[in-house]
């Protein structure tokens, strides 16, 4: 018997379009219509009847319904959802808005972060507090959780978020909580943080449960009445909503986590290629989805997208990570660039071409169009080059204009850096390639892919036109571009299994594995994940995943477990896990400690694929569109090449490049280094000439195109090592606050370039490590595979924690540059990194340059050497072997770098990065005024204030800042070496006045730092400076203090500015850890100054930008419970615009016991300053509950039994407070960060009712 062939029909609703895909026995149609944003389900029903009606069916003879939508995505990024609360845990109120305390842009004084969706007011907390274990140790308060009720009610709020700290670990609280507000509220709608996603980590976990409450209301709503819509139309059949992680799931289960429908259409893209990827059998493919605005990059592995488990939405800044609303649910792990058709391109004040992330968009469009815009584009480069046809673009329908594109490419680009406009348009499209050829290489990197084997599947409208370049950029080999691609999400909603997710922390240590209790605990989480697949007579697929980590490390790799028939032993799981981590990170770690931090299992079904019928094909010869002139910027000339008419080919037939074949909705251009044929799907596949084969290229290339494209590439190398670092490391301040740095040299020890992520406490310090490394090892005498590192706070970056690894690079049997690394660890012995010690001696294990790896062996005695002299050997071994693999990344990228592009070596771009770079700083010197100002401040010091001078000289020849009358070294552990504090200095003159231009040997040429020998911000070995950055980390304030005078529109109040570490330490007294020492630094922050037009930013660390350490994370690593973290109220200063609020955090040891502070606390005694006018932030404090302060410096013991109190700074006030507008004050109050007395003292507000 024939088996039916079912009618399926596909729905994708954007925000512009609804795509609309019907495939049946009769074949596959398709139809765009325009969304209805009003009423979404409007649109999706004219478009599905309209479709239905072509081939003569209703709804009743459909089978299947699939649909995607961006509705959730659009209800969070234009703030539509319901009125929603949040009820946290008593202590917690502010774990939405705090997050992770970071800055996303180290550079940007200005920066905006992405507001929470749920405002403060309406943020509660209720009495309860589980633990790390999971044990109870505060019952949930009911009478608490009775009078938010009422609050509730009275508000009107529609949905509520229940996250409470550790209900990863015990739901109870959360599940009782839940009960008693529906028994009170009948209409209210729920979200559990432990229901929807169940992991450790507050702040994600929390973003999650508040998405999903936001979003829960209005999806219901919606998804409600499409089934009316539906039913009344006749359909009967089986309707499927799609997720984010690219799977099919009923509408029941949508409801109930409405927040992973967030991204689907994306998904649906993802779910196309990997189709696409089964049919011709490719193993290993990568989408690449280039349209209007972005491109788009996945990986697809054995026919399945790569998925991840979290990412961001609403994003301050679209595609600079860390800037948006985490979430952690799963979802297609694509990579999001700003480089589509419609990207402007432009000129930076370094003179290179930039392209993004601003968008023409379709109004008014790239300047080609009619009546488009004045900026040049992607497309108008395009135009320019003669790949595209001007009368056949979009089928003929829109007329392009390519006068109109030379002269937006002339004057954007070609007139300022004196390029003819076809030179400058083949400047765009080198740049705008070589970042999608970036993009693609750092996922695959991240995912330790060699992405050379990879095959490139390209849709969307300017994909096909751009991909064999990509793949060139990128190695490879083949490239395929399908048909249908211009509904291609809604083509993949049609091939998407029927799936489902769940994950679940649940602690194992390899070294104490039960296997039959991991067994039944997978059985479990999988039994409950099937119950919501929920499908009939389908076969279900499980598929399993351990989420592990070296003990100490702050990342998870996720370990697929490929047979779960077998016992999982410690042995097998650590196997499994060895071996992908050395894929991953170049190298494993022999005999360390491994953990399970979570679990997840994904059921779905297997359906084969139904296939639409086979197109007629035309035999014969193609039918030539005719011939184009293209220009070729490689040699700087015009060549003719033909164009054919993609309709008219021929499946088997075999073009050789360079060509264009074109279509209504996109043109594929091959370039000289590919051929290409039409398979019998209809799909173009270009694959790459071998090179014995391909004619002999004559390059002719602009050599400043050419190194701009090459700089670039350093610089997303070097992001990419220290991304590889973080991941891998196992200190707390490294791998949960990024205090790391990352660079390039030259062989003259010059930095090339720098990654942006890190602390600024590197920014100088490992660039002059890196020349006496050179002094003490000239190149002449490295080997491939040597590494060597240093401690020394005089030659590396200040302090005996930070370890500093320098690697040399070999191209072609010569040493052609240097990588090095930097990186704090937790323990090197001695008293450590606090004020104590009497000498630098006394701080720690000190190690001098010396060779660390010897032609790829490690030296076993220093290693020894090293683990014998620290309290955590496991925790600082994993750090050195983390630094070496992170400069092993980047030799091997820039070794692939230079043998794609035939250097020998970096001299030439050495010279144009830092001569570009310090003549754009230069530029900016010269339009200051010139003269010296001057500024000092008091701080704390360790028994005694210390005064802090400083006078900032600009001439035309560059800045110099001068220490001199600062306060002399003293006996405690706050000294400064010269080097961090030219590092920090350097720091603040940046962001003054070139916060844009990357840091390197060049733009940092121009600044000199000067400081008598032998004061506090240079002193002399031995001097301790274990805790540098207490004094360190005031200068850029100080300097700001100077640049104030000439610059007050840039330039914010004071801030908290030094780090608020809480440095914990004792010993555990209980459990399997007993008799064991432990350390730990919780970073922790106060406020950020006023800015001129803005408030200051709350509890964000500045000028460090590093990380906050999760109190989940803290406490399953020392026995403390933290009973509070929060905003305090009225810290931030008073002024036209407000300083930024510091936080309250308390703290006790579990066990009873008696623990030790190392504290190096700033401004207890003298507060951020407020500045033009504006009045002072509150000072910090530390204390006990029982009511006494304590030292803000110094070890101390806490008795047990006692709390730790500490309030974090504020930040100081910019202008007259009386000019603040009464409507800021009135909000301030309102949302609980202003008191109505302070209101009324500090503001003059009175007797006015907050709203």
């Amino acid at each position: 018997m024939t088996k039916k062939i079912e009618t399926r029909l596909a729905i994708d609703i954007g925000g512009t379009f609804t795509d609309v895909v019907l495939d049946g026995p009769f074949g596959r149609v398709t139809r765009k219509v325009l969304t209805t944003v009003a009423q979404p389900e409007v649109g999706l029903m004219n478009g599905a009847k309209q479709l239905l009606a072509t081939v003569n069916l209703d709804f009743s003879k459909v089978d299947v319904f699939i649909h995607g939508t961006t509705l959730a995505t659009n209800a969070v990024l234009e703030r539509k959802g319901a009125k929603t609360a949040l009820i946290a845990t008593a202590g917690f109120r502010d774990v939405l808005e705090v997050g992770s305390e970071g800055r996303y842009d180290q550079y940007d004084l200005q920066l905006t972060k992405p507001l929470p969706l749920i405002p403060r007011e309406r943020r509660y907390t209720v009495a309860e507090r589980i633990d790390a274990k999971g044990d109870v140790k505060l019952e949930l308060d009911l009478a608490e959780l009775a009078e938010i009720v009422n609050k509730l009610r009275k508000s009107l709020v529609e949905s509520v978020a229940i996250a409470f700290l550790h209900s990863y670990a015990n739901s109870e609280h959360e599940r009782k909580a839940a009960r008693f507000l529906a028994g009170q509220m009948p209409d209210l709608s729920i979200t559990m943080s432990s229901d929807v996603c169940p992991e450790i980590r507050e702040y994600e976990r929390t973003s999650t449960a508040a998405a999903n409450a936001y979003v829960k209301p209005l999806i219901n709503g919606y998804l409600e009445r499409m089934e009316a819509a539906l039913t009344a139309a006749g359909f009967t059949g089986r309707l499927f909503l799609v997720t984010s992680g690219g799977g099919l799931t009923s509408i029941e289960t949508a409801k109930r986590y409405p927040i992973r429908l967030v991204e689907s259409g994306p998904a649906g893209g993802a779910i196309y290629a990997a189709q696409r990827a089964r049919r011709l059998g490719d193993k290993r493919v990568v989408s690449f989805d280039m349209g209007g605005t972005t491109a788009k990059v996945c990986l697809i592995q054995d026919g399945e997208p790569v998925t991840a488990n979290s990412f961001e939405v609403d994003r301050t800044h679209r595609f600079m990570k860390g800037s948006g609303l985490p979430l952690r649910i799963p979802a297609v792990e694509l990579v999001e660039i700003g480089a589509g058709g419609g990207s402007i391109a432009g000129v930076d004040r370094l003179r290179r071409v930039t392209v993004g992330p601003q968008s023409a968009g379709s109004q008014p469009g790239p300047a080609c169009y009619p009546g488009g815009g004045s900026g040049a584009t992607v497309t108008d480069a395009d135009l320019a080059l003669g790949l595209l046809d001007p009368g056949a673009f979009a089928g003929g329908r829109v007329q392009l204009d390519p006068q109109a594109a030379s002269r937006a490419l002339d004057a954007a680009v070609g007139k300022k850096l004196g390029l003819s406009s076809k030179t400058a348009a083949f400047a765009i499209t080198e740049t705008v390639c070589e970042s999608m050829a970036s993009a693609v290489r750092v996922h695959a990197a991240e995912r330790g892919e060699p992405i050379a084997d990879y095959t490139m599947i390209a849709f969307g409208g300017a994909a096909p036109l751009h991909a064999a370049w990509v793949a060139e950029k990128v190695g490879i080999r083949k490239v395929v571009v399908p048909r249908n691609a211009g509904v291609g999400s809604a083509v993949g909603f049609l091939e998407a299994p029927i799936s489902f997710e769940l994950i679940r922390s649940k602690h194992v240590n390899l070294a104490s594995v039960d296997p039959a209790e991991i067994g039944a605990f997978l059985d479990a989480l999988a039994a409950d994940t099937i119950a919501l697949v929920k499908t009939e007579g389908a076969e279900l697929v499980e598929r399993c995943v351990a989420h592990m980590r070296y003990v100490g490390q702050g990342h998870e790799i996720s370990v697929v477990l490929p047979d779960r028939s077998k016992p999982l032993t410690g042995t097998v799981l650590r196997e499994w896990f060895e071996d992908l981590y050395g894929r991953l990170f170049t190298r494993f770690i022999p005999g360390a400690a491994i953990e399970v931090l979570s679990w997840s299992v994904t059921v779905s079904t297997t359906r084969k694929s139904v296939e639409p019928t086979a197109l007629i094909w035309n035999i014969g010869e193609p039918s030539d569109a005719g011939v184009r002139e293209v220009f070729d910027g490689t040699a700087s000339k015009s060549i003719v090449v033909p164009a054919y008419n993609r309709s008219q080919m021929a499946n088997g037939l075999t073009i050789r490049g360079p060509a264009l074949i074109v279509e209504d909705e996109t043109t594929t251009f091959i370039t000289s280094r590919f051929s290409a044929s039409i398979d019998g799907d209809g799909s173009i596949v270009m694959q790459r000439i071998a090179a014995s084969e391909q004619a002999v290229e004559t390059r002719n290339l602009n050599s400043a195109i050419h190194h701009q494209v090459l700089w670039n590439r350093l610089l997303a190398l070097v992001e990419e090592q220290a991304q590889i670092l973080i991941r891998t490391a196992f200190s707390p301040l490294v791998r949960a606050c990024g205090d790391v740095s990352v660079g390039v040299f030259d062989l003259y020890g010059r930095m090339l370039a720098q990654a942006v992520t890190g602390t600024p406490g590197h920014v100088n310090t490992m660039a002059e490590s890196v020349k006496h490394f050179l002094g003490r090892f000239p190149t002449t005498t490295m080997k491939p595979g040597d590494a060597y590192i240093t401690n020394d706070p005089w030659l590396g970056t200040g302090h005996l924690n930070d370890f500093v690894v320098v690697t040399p690079c070999f191209h072609k049997d010569k040493c052609v540059a240097l990588f090095a690394c930097t990186s704090h660890l937790m323990d090197i012995g001695g008293l450590g990194a606090g004020t104590e010690a009497p000498d630098v001696f006394a701080e720690g294990l000190y190690i001098p340059l010396i060779k660390l790896i010897d032609a790829g062996t490690v030296n076993e005695t220093l290693m020894a050497v090293i683990e014998a002299n620290t309290r955590l050997p496991v925790d600082t071994i994993g750090d050195t072997y983390s630094l070496a693999a992170c400069n092993d990344v980047g030799v091997r990228r820039l070794q692939e770098t230079m043998t794609e592009f035939r250097l020998d070596d970096l001299s030439e771009l050495a010279d144009f990065i830092l001569e570009r770079s310090r003549q754009a700083v230069l530029k900016e010197i010269v339009s200051l005024p010139k003269g010296t100002w001057r500024n000092e401040m008091i701080v704390d010091g360790y028994n005694e204030p210390l005064t802090l001078r400083a006078a900032l000289t600009i001439n035309e020849d560059g800045i110099v800042v001068d220490f001199a009358g600062s306060a002399p070294a003293v006996i405690k552990g706050i000294n400064v070496p010269l080097t961090y504090a030219t590092a920090y200095t350097s720091f603040a003159i940046s962001c003054a006045i070139a916060d844009d231009i990357p840091n390197n040997a060049g733009s940092l040429s121009l600044l000199k730092v000067l400081a008598p020998e032998g004061c506090i911000v240079n002193a002399r070995k031995p001097s301790p400076v274990g805790a540098r950055h207490v004094i360190g980390q005031m200068l850029p304030d100080l300097v700001f203090g100077c640049l104030l005078q000439i610059l007050p529109e840039r330039i914010p109040a004071e801030g908290s500015s030094c780090m608020w570490n809480i440095a914990l330490r004792g010993t555990f007294t209980v459990g399997e850890r007993k008799g064991r020492n432990y350390s730990l630094t919780v970073t922790t922050s106060g406020g950020m100054g006023a800015r001129f037009t803005k408030d200051g930013l709350s509890a964000t660390a500045f000028p460090t930008g590093i990380q906050c350490m999760p109190i989940e994370i803290a406490e399953t690593q020392i026995p403390f419970v933290f009973w509070r973290k929060e905003l305090r109220i009225d810290s931030g200063g008073p002024g036209r615009t407000r300083g930024g609020l510091g936080q309250i955090i308390e703290v006790e040891n579990a066990d009873g016991t008696a623990f030790r502070l190392s504290a190096a606390f700033e401004r207890v005694k003298n507060p951020a300053r407020g500045r033009l006018g504006g009045e002072n932030g509150g000072a910090g404090y530390v204390g006990l509950a029982s009511g006494r302060p304590i030292a803000g410096k110094g070890l101390q013991t806490i008795e047990a039994g006692d709390r730790l109190v500490i309030h974090t700074p504020g930040g100081g006030g910019l202008g007259n407070p009386k000019e603040r507008p009464a409507a800021l004050i009135e909000r301030d109050v309102f949302e609980g960060r202003l008191s109505q007395e302070a209101a009324a003292r500090l503001y003059g507000h009175r007797d006015r009712e907050a709203s």
